[in-house]
């Protein structure tokens, strides 16, 4: 099954038929505007349709429903966020010609902007707006992104593209364009009333279920991939009563860290479910290959080559309608790690006897002394209230691409929150914002898709109303969705606070590569365009972890030069 879709807006009356002539009969027109699409398609009225898939909120319906038309068009099709979720993208024409074009919260359907004189142009991919060439890439915003994960805000690093954030809505009339945010992630920090940690676990077990159950519906056979941790798990849980072919995929690198199969065995044992084991190969890694040119920011990793290839070969041994994960889970089940929790309760309640027991979870979940904790609280809450603040890394950069990065901080409009959120809330929207921009891994037009079921909007709505304190209780990160799924999964999951990853497999990609890379890197278009600076090559080789971080900086260095020269057309 392929995706994709594309949306032409003219502003003149002929324009349209200029605009859409190389692309056959439209699958939806009305006045200026033509909808192609590869996407499952649900026409509402003469005047409206959704792109993607549209669930009824809070119910295991299927995917094929009926959704009555003056729901979805009252208040311009504002009620999708109350009644609905999905991913999908939402095309409504006005009576007068206005246009709305509305995002999913989750941003689980990609969505770039083109905007011209005489219209604009809407796609689910990149390479449908653009092509590679000469001025093709925004070389200042590529520098943002290699600054801070939370440089990523509306631009992406091809130029006159942007992304349309997830629940925004582009609105056109009379020629004139214009972005609402009908959904953000302060609407929904509130705590919900009278809710305590277990009905918090409930409720989240519940919804867990029904987004996992109802995605894994639409597809006949699923890959999920696994690592056996919390995350993954949770959605093979959710997934596995509902799903008509679902198989786990868990890949093991070289190293110790990199080898979970332990873990993702039990998991998959427990639930009854098909498991495949591969080992990661270091002749699927070409360091001189783009890594994803179909996503708009030079961020996927060279080492994400061998997951392509792995899934390409077992493709050609079973059929793989969809691929599933638990990417997300971090940001969407508020995996935290410091004394954010402690500032949120004291901003939240006052001083109280209940204060001690987050004291003494944060000095469990960090190893910490409490002496140490409420040293750190007070320096935070001290400096900038304890919200959160974009961090740059200016190491391998420029020093002039640094100052211009730093700059212009962050532009996203998540990292601008309104002044009564409690700190913890906009660290949460921080890390939600990081996780929708990389959600995709393929060009829908060739792929299936991949569904991340954890950043359905349903359960971000929940969790986002969860307290921090609540999320570290007992000494635990996640600790509200470990106890929702204390009884369907094994506790060898659940209790487990070790992280695995493919750390040891990108070390030994540099290894192997390492005069290559660096080749590359010192003679490449990041440093004749003042981006990178070949000093971060001649430093030493340290073992220690300091030498880690320098050898996995120049793996991304290696991989947005890839990216950089191929959209230059080198």
């Amino acid at each position: 099954m392929t995706g994709g879709f594309r949306i032409e807006i003219a502003f003149a009356e002929d324009g349209l038929r200029r605009r859409s002539q190389a692309r056959g009969a439209a699958d939806f027109s009305c006045g200026n505007v033509a909808v192609w699409s590869r996407e499952p398609l649900q026409h509402v009225d003469a005047r409206s349709i959704i792109i993607g898939r549209l669930f009824e909120k809070f119910s295991a319906v299927p995917p094929a429903i009926e959704c009555p038309g003056q729901v979805l068009t009252a208040e311009k099709g504002r009620k999708l966020l109350t009644d609905f979720w999905g991913g999908y993208v939402f095309v409504h024409i006005g009576r007068n010609g206005a246009v709305t074009i509305f995002r999913d919260p989750s941003g689980a359907l990609p969505c770039y902007v083109k905007r011209e004189a005489d219209g604009i142009s809407i796609a689910g991919d990149i390479t449908e707006l653009a092509s590679p060439g000469s001025g093709a890439v925004d070389l200042g915003e590529v520098a943002r992104v290699l600054s801070s994960g939370d440089a990523r805000g509306r631009r992406t690093c091809i130029e006159g593209i942007e992304e349309l954030i997830a629940g925004e809505c582009l609105a056109v009339a009379d020629g004139k364009v214009a972005l609402e945010s009908w959904w953000t992630p302060w609407d929904h920090v509130t705590p919900r009333a009278n809710k305590d940690f277990e009905t918090f676990a409930e409720d989240l077990r519940n919804i867990v279920c029904g987004v996992a159950g109802t995605w894994s519906r639409c597809f006949s056979s699923i890959l999920l991939g696994v690592s056996g941790g919390l995350d993954s798990s949770i959605v093979a849980a959710g997934a596995a009563p509902a799903a008509r072919g679902l198989t786990c995929l868990t890949l093991f690198g070289p190293d110790a860290d990199g080898d979970e199969r332990r873990y993702a065995l039990a998991m998959a044992t427990h639930l009854g479910l098909n498991i495949r084991e591969v080992q990661r190969e270091i002749g699927d890694i070409d360091v001189g290959r783009a890594s994803a040119p179909n996503h708009p920011w030079p961020i996927v990793p060279i080492g994400r080559q061998t997951n392509e290839a792995i899934h390409e070969r077992l493709a050609r041994e079973m059929p793989v309608d969809a691929y599933f994960t638990g990417n997300g889970g971090d940001a969407v089940l508020c995996s935290l790690r410091s004394t954010i929790p402690l500032l949120d309760r004291v901003l939240a309640e006052g001083p109280s006897a209940r204060l001690g027991t987050t004291l003494r979870d944060i000095c469990l979940l960090t190893g910490a002394d409490r002496r140490t904790v409420l040293r750190h609280a007070w320096d935070r809450h001290r400096r900038h209230g304890g919200r959160h603040q974009i961090r740059f890394n200016a190491a391998g950069l420029q020093p002039d691409a640094a100052r211009v990065a730093r700059a212009a901080g962050a532009t996203h409009p998540w990292l601008r929150p309104p002044r009564d959120i409690l700190p913890g809330k906009t660290v949460h929207a921080a890390y939600l914002m990081r996780t929708q921009k990389s959600i995709e891994l393929y060009p829908r037009a060739v792929s299936p898709p991949h569904v991340a079921p954890l950043i359905s909007q349903p359960l971000m709505e929940l969790c986002l109303s969860i307290p921090t304190w609540m999320w570290v209780s007992g000494g635990r990160n996640r600790a509200v969705a470990r106890r929702a799924f204390d009884s369907a999964l094994t506790s060898l999951v659940t209790a487990r606070t070790s992280k695995g990853g493919p750390g040891g497999f990108d070390l030994l990609i540099y290894r192997r590569n390492r005069d290559r890379l660096h080749d590359r890197l010192r003679n490449g278009l990041l440093a004749s365009e003042g981006i990178f600076d070949p000093a971060l090559l001649d430093r030493a080789e340290d073992p220690t972890w300091r030498g880690v971080e320098r050898i996995q900086r120049i793996l991304e260095f290696a991989a947005a030069e890839n990216w950089v020269r191929w959209w230059s057309g080198s």
